[in-house]
């Protein structure tokens, strides 16, 4: 079988069937490639968080190491390329649902975080002024104040920050409303396993896989954690890898559940599908997809510190799925070749991200730029 396009994207998670939609609308013909069906890595296993405040439970960058303790917000740079995707969440989450024709179950619950030291709360005290010009109202809570919210809550002497903004999504059902608008612009999303690119050139790029070869002016690589291999045959080595990460779904009694967001160690948040997901553990265990009693353990103890009767809620679901993690915490987008991109890197944020990622990649491919127009993201710093 051969098959020819003007576009091959490797990879139907959030990154690459959005870029394949942006591509499919501005006329250009393409096709999506994948070896399992669409939602089965980590994009469709994602808790949905959209937050372009605060830091998340499951980050594993250096760029987080270096914080001062205490530091609750999202670094510089992380944050601003999740404001911008956030907007644009906030910008398309319509039209996602109305060309689609998929619920993608917006949910607008506030976020407590709870402060576990003074450093913690002299951060809150600083950031909730700033969020709340960024128009993300945000205020302090005293323990008394957080326990007439919700009584089972447990929280320390030194209180928390109600924050007002981020909200969720169903992961799943995102990753399978994107799926279904690049296919309404007219994108192919067929299986294949690619064994390998091919660029010769001026004449643009053979992907080769066991369907097949299949021809095309340009292919983008948007893999996820197995980017790396496909990259590298281009001279490129990505600092990308499989950062496992694990969540539970409790199951709460009947009319037992609440209606924030509670962060701490983790985030405990009781989602529309009536679950309570506890996110996120991370740990460098290469491509184990098998749960593990440890990251049980240590959530089940996170789930605890925060409201203590949830950690004996009967477990519905236990699952796995490999983030695509970078040094930074943040994507990387740019050129291995002439004719092939790469956008992968989205760690424990692509679903926020890949809005914005998938437009820079987009204009790309379509105003012939060499590198994304938002540099936090650019391959180049990295030296590649």
């Amino acid at each position: 079988m051969s098959s020819s396009s003007d576009v091959v994207v490797i990879g139907s998670g959030v990154f690459g069937l959005f870029v394949a939609w942006e591509l499919a609308k501005n006329g250009r013909s393409v096709v999506v490639l994948d070896r399992a069906p669409v939602g089965t890595e980590a994009s469709g296993w994602a808790l949905g968080r959209l937050d372009p405040l605060l830091r998340g439970s499951g980050s594993t960058g250096e760029t987080e190491q270096d914080l001062p303790a205490g530091h609750i917000a999202k670094p510089e740079a992380q944050q601003e390329l999740a404001l911008l995707s956030y907007n644009a969440h906030r910008e398309m989450s319509d039209e996602i649902e109305d060309v689609s024709g998929i619920d993608i179950q917006v949910d607008e619950q506030p976020t407590l975080q709870l402060f576990y030291s003074q450093e913690e709360r002299d951060f809150g005290a600083e950031y909730a002024s700033i969020w709340s010009e960024m128009g993300f109202k945000s205020e302090l809570v005293s323990a008394d104040q957080i326990r007439s919210m919700d009584q089972r809550i447990l929280t320390t002497e030194f209180g928390g920050v109600l924050v007002q903004g981020p909200y969720f999504i169903d992961s799943l059902n995102f990753v399978k409303a994107l799926a279904a608008c690049a296919k309404a612009a007219g994108a192919r999303l067929e299986t294949a396993s690619v064994s390998s690119i091919e660029d010769t050139g001026g004449g643009g790029v053979i992907v080769h896989t066991d369907q097949g070869h299949y021809d095309a002016n340009t292919a983008i690589i948007a893999a996820g954690p197995w980017s790396t291999e496909l990259a590298k045959p281009f001279g490129v080595d990505l600092p990308v890898h499989p950062s496992k990460g694990e969540i539970l779904r409790l199951q709460p009694p009947e009319g037992e559940g609440f209606g924030m967001h509670v962060h701490g160690p983790c985030s405990l948040v009781n989602k529309k599908d009536g679950l309570v997901w506890v996110a996120a553990s991370a740990a460098d265990s290469g491509f184990d997809r098998t749960p593990t009693d440890g990251a049980e353990k240590q959530l089940l103890e996170y789930a605890r510190t925060m409201m203590a009767e949830s950690a004996n809620w009967p477990i519905a679901q236990h699952t796995v799925c490999f983030r695509p993690a970078t040094p930074d915490d943040l994507p990387i987008v740019g050129s291995v070749s002439d004719n092939v991109l790469v956008a992968t890197g989205g760690g424990g944020s692509g679903i926020v991200q890949c809005l914005f990622v998938g437009r820079q990649v987009e204009k790309m491919v379509t105003a012939g730029e060499s590198e994304p127009a938002a540099t936090m993201i650019s391959m180049s710093r990295f030296g590649q």
